[in-house]
């Protein structure tokens, strides 16, 4: 199948998705035929969730693990869908996994990779500890403790409203809560510039909830909890999640996962913290309304560098390359565009430079001019195998788009646009 014909089922896939009354067994169906990617993998194993199938599910994430070892939204499905087996102890491995790669980080919001969602450490944090509560024996073992401590922790990373539901389950002892997932219908959608040639249509719709025990619960988060609205300030990236960056449990790991294969990858121990900070909270209560007793925090987990998908950005020797994830990096302010052109009718390459902000009407003004135009003319783009006419606003808009994420990987204020110009 092209790359053109894959675009394709998996915008029909998702307008299946989308309908009123959506159609999630022939959108699984359509999803399953292009099933080669680790963004598509994860599709297929939401709607197998969905749809109640969470043995297949769960095959599924492991499938999208292997392609992806660092895609943390990943492990927290696979979690969700543990504990909905009430595989409650390797539930929990998933959840460890997801808070070791948030690499530090407060969340992770994979919007700009094509998922309307952001993964919380607070959230990854409260499911790993209602998991850790759920495979107990009694409220005195360990385990339990250990469960109310990740709890607590938990309820000092709360970024947006919802979140308050953590300090609801620490009041009531966890009971009758269930875990944080991706809501029903929040879905990996194609980039920007590959949907060019498909009708405009909002790909990052309304989200939805995933799963709930309680049928009627059709909102985002926990019983009562109706509105997603901002807590605090967004966090500078310098601060680092204390959850994210002490609180992973190095031996326990899920059964799937797998070694980082990138030599790069820097797997070496942090020095570990020897007691959290100032802010962090004191023993949760008990069920009874006792003070459990502090527990050391565990050594400082792994830290990872930088991860690797598969989002792949056009270079100036007419390759590819497989590029860092665009998760964690810093943003970078894209003073200029170099362009590099291509023209039909004069095999020399030519050069020139271009603002981010240069509209439609001053860039076919600026070919016009470079390559001394005449007639009419058509510029082309390659995304991918494909070539895409720059015809509107926005095409040009998608292009721009790729390059700024391409000079935020390259750590660069300039970016750069490969052009076919042909008359």
């Amino acid at each position: 199948m092209s790359l053109k014909q894959e675009i394709e089922t998996w915008v029909q896939a998702l307008e299946l998705c989308d309908l009123e009354e959506p159609d999630y067994t022939s959108a699984l169906a359509k999803f399953e035929s292009i099933g080669d990617s680790a963004k598509v993998l994860f599709n297929i194993g939401i709607l197998q969730a969905t749809l109640g199938e969470h043995e297949k599910a769960v095959s599924v994430y492991h499938r999208a693990i292997d392609l992806d070892n660092y895609l943390a939204v990943a492990y927290f499905q696979l979690g969700v869908s543990n504990f909905l087996l009430s595989d409650f102890t390797e539930a929990a491995n998933n959840f460890n996994d997801a808070l070791l790669y948030l690499r530090g980080n407060h969340s992770i919001n994979y919007e700009q990779l094509g998922l309307k969602f952001c993964l919380y450490s607070c959230e990854v944090l409260f499911n790993r500890g209602l998991c850790r509560l759920y495979s107990s024996n009694s409220k005195d073992d360990e385990e339990h403790k250990n469960g109310m401590e990740d709890l607590g922790f938990a309820a000092k990373e709360k970024q947006i409203e919802a979140h308050n539901v953590i300090d609801e389950a620490i009041a009531e002892g966890a009971d009758g809560f269930t875990v944080f997932s991706v809501p029903v219908g929040t879905l990996f959608r194609p980039s920007g510039i590959k949907m060019k040639n498909y009708k405009t249509k909002d790909y990052l719709g309304e989200a939805r909830v995933v799963a709930s025990v309680d049928s009627s619960n059709m909102h985002t988060g926990f019983d009562g909890v109706e509105k997603n609205k901002p807590l605090v300030e967004e966090r500078a990236e310098e601060v680092q999640s204390f959850a994210a960056t002490n609180l992973v449990i190095p031996d326990r790991s899920s059964k799937i996962a797998t070694t980082p294969k990138d030599p790069t990858i820097d797997l070496s121990f942090s020095p570990p913290v020897s007691s959290p900070p100032s802010s962090a909270l004191p023993p949760p209560p008990g069920p009874t309304g006792t003070q459990m007793p502090t527990a050391l925090p565990p050594p400082a987990v792994n830290r990872i560098r930088d991860s690797v998908v598969t989002f792949r950005s056009s270079s100036f020797d007419g390759g590819y390359r497989q590029s860092m994830s665009l998760e964690n990096l810093p943003l970078v302010d894209m003073t200029q565009v170099k362009v590099k052109i291509h023209h039909n009718k004069n095999h020399k390459m030519r050069l020139m430079l271009i603002s981010p902000d240069t509209d439609l009407d001053e860039f076919h003004a600026r070919v016009r001019e470079k390559l001394n135009l005449s007639g009419k003319y058509e510029v082309e783009i390659k995304d991918d195998t494909d070539k895409v006419a720059i015809v509107d606003k926005e095409d040009l808009d998608a292009a721009i788009e790729t390059c700024k994420d391409s000079a935020r990987i390259a750590r660069s204020t300039i970016g750069k646009l490969e052009i076919w110009v042909s008359e």
